[in-house]
């Protein structure tokens, strides 16, 4: 069992159209170190950097029995550190979190090789990360499950995820609350 998450930073291809290529990689490259201290912080794996997306998951190989709280705490973190140092109006982010069972270890072949984590769950991480509006951090209802007493205001929503059979009961967070820990 772990927790997958996916955050990435919207409107990323028209905020490159209008700003310059050195300007765009010092912003992207602060996304990526808020990101990634945010993530060891809680003990995650950072699994990739893609364009301007960050995927993480919680759990293996450290098997911290939280890593749901791990990964929304991460969430949270990563969208107080943006807003520090980016306005909200020029660097926003969407967040996707699930919780479940997935394959984790080396994929790929002989000469290259990736620690990563496969399956539905990572999908529907990925999948509520791109339904989240700027702002917001979407989690599954496995997630929420393990964190609602710490997210007793969060926003039910019910989502047709692309590639999806059935609904999806996701949570909304707001980004803007404190931490659990805070």
């Amino acid at each position: 069992m772990l927790s997958v998450l996916f955050v990435d930073i919207r409107g990323f291809t028209s905020l490159a159209e209008r700003t310059s290529p050195t300007d765009i990689a010092t912003q992207l490259n602060r996304f990526y170190e808020a990101a990634s201290k945010a993530i060891f912080r809680q003990d995650g794996t950072l699994d990739k950097l893609v364009g301007d997306q960050v995927m993480a998951f919680f759990g293996p190989p450290l098997n911290h029995e939280d890593h749901a709280r791990r990964a929304v705490t991460t969430a949270l973190e990563i969208s107080r550190a943006i807003g520090e140092f980016a306005p909200t109006d020029t660097l926003a982010i969407g967040v996707g979190i699930t919780t479940g069972e997935a394959f984790v270890g080396n994929v790929g072949g002989t000469d290259v090789t990736d620690y990563t984590v496969l399956g539905d769950t990572v999908n529907v991480a990925a999948r509520l990360e791109s339904e989240a509006l700027s702002g917001e951090i979407l989690i599954s209802q496995q997630t929420y499950d393990r964190v609602a007493d710490d997210f007793p205001h969060a926003t039910r929503r019910e989502l047709l995820l692309k590639g999806k059979s059935e609904r999806v009961i996701a949570w909304q967070i707001a980004a803007t609350i404190a931490t659990p820990d805070s």
